[in-house]
């Protein structure tokens, strides 16, 4: 048989291009495989995006959080952006969210965004104003006076005296002809004001805690002891008084309170949250909810007011003309009242009529205080130079609460006004029995 050259090149071409047919055939499927695969890539990164802009922009512009809800989330977008490409595969499109925002988020949301107010400047001078002032106390004999006062019976009788009574009025009558006194004494009234005023207070007392009452030295001294024992505690946020001043008052300042018709840093009032006053800063500061969180913050503003008086008063010469008669009859009642049973010093007399004056003076500052207005905290040379509000009261008292514990409850707040949030999203479809999945978060989160 005669071979033909011609046939054996068009059998080996035709070997070589069927292989080649095959290579390229394989590698167009690839490309349309592949472009497909990138077309609904592009898509769920399309889809992603559109749902991260759809964040809520009051809750951005009132707390500076990034999210957004998941009922706005709207299944056919996919679909039209797959058309809008030239697609109409019919795949479903799901999507599951990172639910919440964790502790670790938050810090970071705050620290980005809230650069409000010199926190840690105020903490500062008011903790170191408190600490000297009880520093004071205890250098003056002050808190042994007390003590000795409240461990004897005279300050059960004070009580007595201060709920008034025929019995009261009779003792009062004798003490005062014993020491020739007569109704037009100076002494004589200023104590028979104060033992009228602290009656009001103790019949009609601020709403800040069960508890309060004036007439008890016992819960006078608890109070300065606490005082201590929280400030003490505070002093170990001193060292990081930046990053963590920044989280106190934007914890503080950006939250419902007590004080009525108030609103966030950036005008927005807290109903467009939740449709009743909340006491989320004083949830925020002490842990409890409700009327406990309110009453224990007012106990503490209490106290930090009572302290700044008494030490004022202390020192202030204009009281001494008027304190020592006063304390003279103070004296002679209990006396009267006790058979002559109980006698101390007249130092601690002189001292439970500047605690009662002050006590006095702190609760008429706390109604201020408490009705949103501002108080002198610090006064030199006749001159305020330190004004406190309510929110002030908040921001130095949260500098004592551990950053920790300030962004838990913070979240729990976010929680229960924003359900359902999200802050960032996993968008999936099926691609022939594969998933093809596309993730995001708010770079904020990252």
């Amino acid at each position: 048989m005669k071979k033909n050259k011609r046939g054996t090149s068009t059998l080996f071409l035709a070997i070589i291009l069927s292989a080649l047919i095959l290579v390229q055939t394989t590698y167009i499927a690839f490309a349309a495989d592949l472009d497909r695969r990138l077309t609904y890539t592009r898509a769920l990164k399309e889809q992603t995006q559109i749902y991260l802009a759809s964040y809520d922009r009051q809750l951005f512009k009132t707390y500076g959080i990034y999210a957004f809800d998941s009922n706005r989330i709207n299944t056919l977008v996919f679909n039209e952006i797959l058309a809008a490409n030239g697609y109409d595969s019919g795949d479903v499109m799901y999507a599951s969210g990172m639910y919440g925002i964790d502790t670790e988020t938050l810090r970071r949301a705050v620290a980005c965004y809230y650069s409000y107010r010199a926190s840690g400047v105020l903490f500062q001078r008011f903790s170191s104003q408190i600490m000297y002032l009880l520093g004071q106390l205890d250098e003056g004999g002050v808190i042994g006076e007390l003590r000795e006062f409240v461990s004897s019976p005279a300050s059960g009788i004070l009580g007595r005296i201060i709920d008034g009574g025929a019995e009261i009025s009779e003792a009062v009558d004798i003490a005062a002809s014993t020491l020739g006194f007569d109704d037009s004494n100076p002494a004589y009234q200023r104590f028979m004001s104060i033992v009228s005023s602290l009656n009001a207070i103790t019949n009609d007392s601020p709403d800040i805690s069960n508890g309060f009452d004036p007439s008890d030295m016992g819960f006078i001294f608890n109070l300065i002891e606490f005082n201590s024992d929280m400030y003490d505690a505070g002093t170990f946020f001193e060292e990081n008084i930046n990053l963590h001043g920044c989280l106190a008052d934007y914890a503080a300042n950006n939250f419902d309170s007590r004080l009525e018709d108030d609103t966030a840093l950036d005008g927005t009032p807290f109903n467009c949250f939740h449709p009743d006053n909340e006491s989320d800063a004083e949830y925020i500061l002490t842990g409890l909810e409700g009327f406990p969180g309110k009453a224990l913050t007012g106990y503490m503003i209490f106290g930090s007011l009572f302290l700044k008086n008494l030490i004022c008063d202390l020192t202030d010469p204009s009281l001494q003309e008027i304190i020592v008669p006063a304390a003279q009859l103070l004296s002679g009642i209990i006396s009267v009242l006790s058979a002559g049973t109980v006698i101390l010093p007249a130092e601690v007399y002189e001292l439970i009529i500047v605690i009662l004056i002050a006590e006095i003076e702190a609760v008429m500052e706390l109604i201020q205080v408490l009705n949103g207005e501002d108080v002198p905290f610090i006064t030199w040379g006749g001159e305020d130079i330190l004004m406190l509000n309510y929110r002030s009261f908040l921001t130095v008292f949260m500098n004592l609460v551990p950053d920790q514990l300030i962004l838990d409850r913070m979240l729990t707040i976010f929680n229960r006004d924003f359900p359902g949030y999200m802050t960032g999203i996993e968008t999936n479809t099926d691609y022939r029995g594969e998933t093809i999945s596309y993730e995001a978060v708010y770079e904020l989160y990252e």
